[in-house]
């Protein structure tokens, strides 16, 4: 089974336990207006479904449940709001997203010297050297998808390619967004999560989670008084930083030159251009209720190979769900960051709200309507944590008992 079919089935077990805690308790199941506006989009997405495929009718409703990306993200959202978690919880949990984000360093660097380590394979040919794989792919042009494409390019999952092609950037900025929003007296500690969180980034070849990065280490300048200054301050300190890792990918054999003029100076706003392009075109077609989550003939004739789909985020969100679901959607992904915000206000935790801020601004370049993904739930965990902690510091060590809600793990 795909991993995230396992964790979607252990959710929708989970909801059920949730469920009977809270009747048995005779309690409520707390829905945020952000829950309520999602489960609508997917219910919106899953009534298109059924009518343009029959996945619903070969699988099962049950295999649906925990299968569909959009259900899973819905289940995830109510048992994440519905359990809370002692404070000895959550320190262990903060040294394994560091020791996550060390271990995640060290692989995509190895990776840039053997492409193949640690990388699920199922997309591509099996039992060859990394070598071979690209001259097979050469003479076998037809057999060559999206993720070989990427992959022979030089992007890098690190270790989150058994989750999906996207975790690298959602799950491993998400961590880095938790942790830097805890206060640490650990100078060493923040510098090794900065470093490991860069290494990741930048190596991963890919531009959207750079830039997932960026917007996520930039919450140490806006947090708080004296904003220039730790802008001034964020500015050097990321110099110096970027210059060590760049000596450092200098030294290990790697061309540099290379890597910067293939991948970040690549030419690829073309296919960002050309979404908008194709988008106003086949938009006025079905503007209310899209196309019910399929590429028509007509998108595949205007993009004529020069991209695998719109390549807009936003514009695709459109496309396939109308002026209805897009509205939808969008509703949901402001309530949830004004709820972030709300969070950040009143208890000093802004790590939730940059992690979803920084999967806001990926589905400009990306295609990513799910949010089912362990750190974007963790992050929601984090900052209910603090929201019923606020007003004292945001340091787990600093709290001695935690604050318990409606379902309790001690």
């Amino acid at each position: 089974m795909e991993p995230n079919y396992i964790l979607g089935m252990i959710c929708l077990v989970y909801l059920g336990y949730v469920l009977y805690i809270l009747y048995k308790n005779d309690q409520t199941l707390k829905v945020p207006n952000y829950v309520i506006f999602y489960g609508l989009f997917a219910l919106y997405a899953l009534l298109c479904n059924m009518f343009v495929s029959e996945e619903l009718q070969e699988n099962g409703i049950v295999k649906y449940l925990y299968s569909d990306p959009f259900i899973q993200t819905f289940i995830a959202f109510l048992v994440v709001e519905n359990v809370s978690f002692p404070s000895k919880w959550m320190d262990w949990a903060l040294k394994i997203f560091g020791l996550t984000l060390v271990i995640a360093a060290i692989v995509s660097i190895i990776q840039t010297f053997k492409p193949l380590f640690l990388v699920k394979t199922d997309d591509l040919v099996q039992g060859l050297s990394y070598g071979r794989m690209q001259e097979y792919y050469s003479n076998n042009p037809q057999e060559v998808t999206g993720d070989v494409n990427r992959f022979i390019d030089g992007y890098r999952h690190s270790i989150f390619s058994f989750i999906n092609e996207v975790s690298v950037g959602v799950d491993a900025m998400a961590l880095f967004s938790i942790m830097i929003a805890v206060k640490s007296k650990k100078w060493i500690k923040t510098v090794l999560i900065f470093a490991s969180a860069t290494t990741v980034g930048f190596l991963s070849s890919a531009r959207w989670i750079m830039l997932n990065f960026l917007v996520i280490s930039s919450q140490k300048i806006w947090i708080g008084k004296n904003k220039l200054v730790k802008a001034l301050k964020f500015g050097l300190y990321g110099l110096v930083l970027l210059t060590f890792i760049m000596v450092a990918i200098s030294f290990s054999g790697i061309n540099l030159e290379k890597f910067i003029e293939e991948r970040l100076l690549s030419d690829s706003a073309g296919t960002r251009l050309l979404a908008f392009e194709v988008f106003f075109k086949v938009f006025p077609h079905n503007p209310i209720l899209g196309t019910m989550g399929l590429d028509t003939e007509e998108v595949v004739r205007l993009l004529r190979g020069r991209s695998s789909q719109i390549h807009v985020g936003y514009l695709k969100l459109f496309y396939y769900y109308g002026l209805v679901g897009g509205l939808i959607y969008l509703t949901f992904l402001g309530l949830l960051l004004k709820r972030m915000i709300g969070i950040g206000r009143s208890s000093g935790y802004w790590g939730g709200f940059f992690a979803f801020l920084a999967f806001a601004v990926a589905n400009l370049t990306l295609v990513i309507f799910d949010l089912f993904y362990y750190g974007l739930m963790f992050a929601i965990i984090f900052s209910n944590y603090y929201n019923q902690n606020r007003g004292q510091n945001i340091s787990l060590k600093a709290q001695n008992n935690s604050t318990r809600s409606r379902i309790d793990y001690e």
